[in-house]
């Protein structure tokens, strides 16, 4: 399915494309606030290459590095989410004028990751109750759907503009996103 759905983006991305020319392809970067869940947050960085299908579409590929450290449970062990993501997608414009762009878009992300989690274990001697944290660590592969807001501002007479995006992301964990970015159309 994943690779059903990734085929289906690419095409349709480059036969729209190549059907609406007249609107340019647009390179992203921006970096923000992200949150693994209450007490682990860090940034994150993307980069993300979008291509118009129509006057209300785009598609786009990008790819996202999440670093987010904390002790949500326990002080004595820090825990940490680390991924590195690809994402696929699609995106509708409710407003697209010549300076003002608001994107609702949705997508899905693979994702590549090493997490550091502590979980209580709580032993029983006698009347005596002790609470030990033992860290756990896990590395390896997911994906999963990603729900995301963009409103973007073109400066006047140039190719640059700047942005704001508020994202949902569920790949390696549910992890909120939200930060600027700087946009160069081609």
């Amino acid at each position: 399915m994943k690779r059903v759905l990734f085929f289906l983006l690419s095409f349709i991305a480059l036969n729209s494309q190549a059907q609406y020319s007249e609107h340019s392809v647009s390179l992203k970067l921006g970096a923000g606030y992200a949150q693994d869940f209450p007490g682990l947050g860090g940034y994150g960085i993307l980069g993300e290459l979008f291509i118009p299908m129509t006057d209300r579409l785009e598609a786009a590929i990008g790819a996202k590095r999440m670093n987010m450290k904390g002790y949500p449970r326990s002080k004595d062990v820090q825990e940490y989410t680390l991924a590195t993501t690809i994402d696929f997608n699609i995106f509708y414009l409710p407003v697209n004028t010549e300076s003002h762009i608001v994107r609702l878009g949705g997508g899905y992300a693979f994702s590549f990751y090493n997490i550091r989690r502590s979980y209580p274990v709580i032993t029983t001697t006698g009347t005596e109750k002790q609470t030990d944290w033992p860290v756990r660590d896990n590395k390896g592969r997911s994906s999963g759907i990603s729900v995301i807001g963009e409103y973007e501002y073109l400066l006047e007479n140039s190719n640059i503009s700047l942005g704001l995006r508020a994202a949902w992301y569920k790949a390696y964990d549910r992890v909120s996103y939200i930060g600027p970015f700087v946009g160069i159309r081609f």
